[in-house]
Order: structure tokens, then sequence, then C-alpha cells
């Protein structure tokens, strides 16, 4: 499954709140602004970042996480990611 959302102006925002929420969660995750991949909860998967979006791709997921639902939880962390005033 893939998921394309629109990249956010403030990347390096949206990144600095990943690598600390991966480290707070135990998510193993490595990456750089670019592309990278992890897994954690029952997830799993890479991404990579262009001019104009971040494309998602999830090799593995929960059984009951649907695709719509994934999409807004990662609509909502970005947009809650470069909003935040501390990244």
């Amino acid at each position: 499954m893939k998921i394309k959302i629109k990249k956010p102006h403030n990347l390096q925002a949206l990144y600095a709140k990943a690598q600390n929420d991966a480290k707070k969660h135990n998510i193993t995750w490595q990456g750089n602004l670019e592309q990278g991949h992890g897994e954690g909860y029952g997830f799993k998967g890479h991404y990579v970042v262009d001019e104009e979006y971040i494309t998602i791709t999830v090799l593995k997921k929960p059984l009951l996480a649907t695709k719509a639902r994934i999409e807004r939880e990662v609509a909502a962390y970005v947009a809650m990611a470069v909003t935040e005033p501390h990244c």
C-alpha cells in the first residue's frame, strides 16, 4: 500500500519530530530527509521524499488498520508536526 502526502514547507520540523517520537516509542527507524525505513506497532515500511510529496510504502500493517485510517493519521501527524512551536 502506498500513501502520498504533500511535502510540508518545514520538512526539517517533521523529520525532527518523527526522530524524537521514534526514540520515545521504541520504533526502529533509520533515514534522512530524502528516504528511510522503519517498523513498530505492527507496521513496517519505507518512505521517499521528492520535490512535492512524501511517498510512504506500507509493507506490513495491523489487520484492522485500513488505508483510509492510516492516510488520516499520517496527514494529521504531518500537520501537527510542522505547527508545533518546539519543532
